[in-house]
């Protein structure tokens, strides 16, 4: 209960003493947006260590070498927790956008924080929206921008955490269109967090599997017509070794 509290104060007291420097960053921003970029992904890399800290998450990695060092990628990953997002943003080297549901944009003070940090809002109910997403997406990963993506479009609530939704395959587009690499992302044990005994927070141990990355221009005829059930069958098999 107290973690609970804590995780949830925490959170509260980020995002209003907060305000200030959102503001100062929009000022950068329009000024020197990648100074803003590398700015925020400090601050919110820090902020999301210490919430990841009081809730009594640790979390482990393997294939960090896999995350291009020269080149923005679309990471693409199963997605079972809230916590998804946090345990994958403090493993990674660079500035990245997440496409996250519209919903989230309306938060007040978060969703300025989300748009400091390139994310974008998808309306999943609305395909016209959709392809605009996708397309400022695009424009983001020609900026250097690298893009995550969750294509089951929702949380799995399959009892069998190993056994994923299927993956949206117009989510592959930023890297059809772009020529970028993708990078497959199994994690495990983030649904231990939070959704396995909601509405209260307990220890957890995460671990995030950054797979080899491939261009879709790179993969057999077969695969290269449905490469988000590709990604996904390299997701499931990673998370049940």
């Amino acid at each position: 209960m107290i973690r609970s509290i804590l995780v949830i104060f925490f959170f509260f007291c980020f995002f209003f003493f907060g305000l200030p420097v959102v503001g100062v960053l929009f000022i950068v921003r329009h000024f020197n947006p990648q100074a803003e970029r590398n700015a925020t992904f400090k601050i919110i890399k820090a902020f999301l260590r210490f919430e990841l800290w009081v809730s009594g998450t640790t979390v482990t990695a393997s294939g960090v070498e896999n995350i291009p060092d020269d080149e923005p990628c679309l990471f693409v990953g199963n997605h079972q927790s809230y916590y998804d997002v946090l345990c994958l943003y403090v493993l990674l080297k660079h500035p990245t956008g997440f496409i996250a549901k519209k919903q989230i944009a309306k938060i007040p003070v978060m969703g300025w924080w989300m748009i400091l940090m390139d994310c974008l809002f998808l309306d999943r109910d609305d395909v016209r929206q959709g392809l605009e997403v996708i397309r400022a997406a695009i424009t983001y990963v020609k900026e250097g921008v690298s893009i995550c993506i969750f294509p089951e479009g929702t949380r799995n609530k399959n009892a069998d955490k190993t056994e994923l939704n299927e993956f949206k395959e117009g989510s592959l587009k930023i890297a059809q269109r772009t020529g970028c690499p993708v990078v497959p992302v199994a994690i495990k044990g983030t649904a231990d967090i939070y959704e396995n005994h909601r509405p209260f927070v307990r220890k957890a141990h995460v671990h995030v599997s950054f797979l080899k990355p491939f261009r879709i221009a790179d993969l057999p005829a077969e695969h290269k017509k449905k490469a988000a059930a590709y990604t996904r069958g390299l997701i499931m098999e990673e998370l049940r070794k």
